[in-house]
């Protein structure tokens, strides 16, 4: 008979849905959210209908409750439980369905197995401070396990927090197959792009993400600025706040013509750019993980990466490289290093690249999944 699991988790963000599918799939599962919108993800944002149609399981969401402090707390949690009578929850952070699961895990004399997810980076993990960190120690030093995003974070939390919960790891990643199907999917539109933006000929470079400071897209915008190659071609996919302060900007460095802005893209108009992109760059100064970092290596991209960003451990020497986010001299020579690597666009792309991952996504699952 499978094992019953109970997942709670904030809102449902497509960085999840793999690993939710594979819950779904090996176990008897049910998922509850606390929020009909999507998850403002670090990197876009997708409409629900169609993060909702990359769900084998059904999506349920926890619709009443009440706002204290600014924090939302649902109502019907413990009702849920005594219905289902899982084997374990997994819940996500320390968010309070998190705090209401907890006791009642305390209350039923831990009749199941307690889990939560933890995305931050080891910076996150040292900066948390205040109720946050109470919260997080409280909680965490007294379940049974807490799913990390990577064997770094794991090892940070064991030597200064606690040894006494499991430690798993689930990075937030893509699952292989169904991501590069996917990408086959959209050469033909990438190839549409490269007629329509006037790309032949050029070396791209891809950032995706919502337009917000700690993006620090403007550090990227004065490195490319630098780069004394003459065809490269910068493309920004994603909106926000900062939008015409970065368009501002690229006009007072004089590169304007070098920068493509997109707006926001999913599905395939998304995946296109990856296939497009010589070089991906994350430039972030405060990231806890960075689901882009794992889509371009999947799509064969290499990246430079911020070392603030958890994602940063993804890669690996033959992958790309990393850079402190504030040091624009050294990511001008980055830049100028892997884009003389390159050849540039040609008339038309034929297949996709090479995966670059150093791991897949049913390695990790497998190991989580056999600790749980």
């Amino acid at each position: 008979m499978k094992k019953k699991i109970l997942v709670f988790h904030k809102s449902l963000a497509i960085y999840r849905v793999d690993f939710f599918n594979a819950v779904h799939e090996n176990f008897n599962a049910t998922f509850y959210f606390d929020d009909k919108r999507p998850a403002q993800d670090t990197f876009n944002q997708f409409s629900p209908n169609y993060i909702e149609s990359k769900c084998a399981f059904k999506c349920n969401y926890l619709l009443k409750g009440f706002k204290l402090f600014g924090r939302e707390f649902r109502l019907g949690i413990n009702s849920i439980i005594s219905k289902e009578k899982p084997n374990v929850i997994i819940c996500n952070e320390y968010t309070p369905i998190t705090i209401i699961v907890f006791i009642n895990y305390l209350l039923s004399n831990k009749k199941y197995k307690l889990y939560t997810i933890s995305d931050d980076s080891i910076e996150n993990s040292k900066n948390r401070k205040g109720i946050r960190a109470l919260v997080r120690n409280i909680v965490s030093k007294n379940i049974d396990g807490i799913i990390f995003p990577s064997n770094e974070v794991g090892t940070w939390y064991k030597n200064n927090i606690s040894s006494k919960p499991k430690t798993l790891v689930l990075p937030i990643i893509h699952k292989d197959e169904i991501f590069r199907k996917e990408l086959k999917s959209s050469l033909s539109i990438a190839n549409d792009y490269i007629k329509l933006y006037n790309l032949k000929g050029k070396k791209n470079i891809l950032f995706v993400g919502r337009l917000v400071e700690l993006k620090n897209i403007k550090i990227l915008l004065n490195a490319v600025s630098q780069i004394s190659q003459k065809n490269w071609q910068l493309i920004i996919v994603g909106n926000g706040e900062t939008m015409n302060s970065l368009k501002r900007q690229a006009l007072e460095l004089k590169i304007v013509d070098k920068v493509l802005f997109t707006n926001k893209r999913e599905g395939l108009e998304l995946h296109a750019w990856y296939l497009l992109a010589h070089l991906f760059v994350l430039p972030s100064t405060f990231e806890q993980f960075g689901a882009v970092v794992n889509e371009a290596l999947l799509a064969g991209c290499k990246v430079l990466c911020s070392e603030v960003a958890g994602a940063s451990t993804l890669i690996r020497n033959n992958n790309g490289h990393l850079f402190n986010p504030l040091d624009q001299t050294h990511l001008n020579q980055l830049l100028e290093e892997y884009l003389q690597c390159e050849n540039p666009i040609s008339e038309n792309i034929i297949t996709i690249r090479k995966n670059i991952m150093p791991f897949s996504f049913e390695e990790k699952i497998d190991e989580l999944f056999s600790k749980l």
